[in-house]
């Protein structure tokens, strides 16, 4: 239980960096030795450069910069936190990235589901 404080509170912080109405973050972690974290944001459209188009969720955001610096993800944990407190339940597409990467358990809000997949 204590090798969880320390992914669960850099996902407390990235869900403060979020200016997204849904304050959320993510930490994927293996043991205490945290991978890569992130929250969710919103990107600009290409051409028109103004105005929020699409989400990025924190939790895929966290897997790409992952993956992107080649960070095997088989038999770690993500950590997911809401800022305002209301569960950070990870939605079909994210599930479905932590499937493909073989992120082992997800905790979301502080309650822990093992072994969803």
């Amino acid at each position: 239980m204590k090798d969880d404080l320390p992914p669960m509170r850099a996902a407390i912080n990235e869900s403060k960096k979020s200016k997204h109405r849904f304050q959320i973050g993510a930490a994927i972690a293996k043991g205490k030795r945290i991978l890569a974290k992130a929250h969710n944001s919103r990107k600009t459209h290409p051409i028109f450069g103004s105005g929020d188009y699409s989400t990025l969720h924190a939790e895929s955001h966290a897997i790409y910069k992952a993956v992107r610096q080649g960070i095997d993800l088989e038999g770690t944990t993500i950590y997911i936190y809401r800022h305002n407190n209301n569960l950070a339940k990870p939605c079909p597409c994210c599930m479905g990235l932590i499937h493909k990467y073989g992120i082992k358990d997800v905790i979301y809000s502080g309650s822990k589901k093992s072994n969803l997949l």
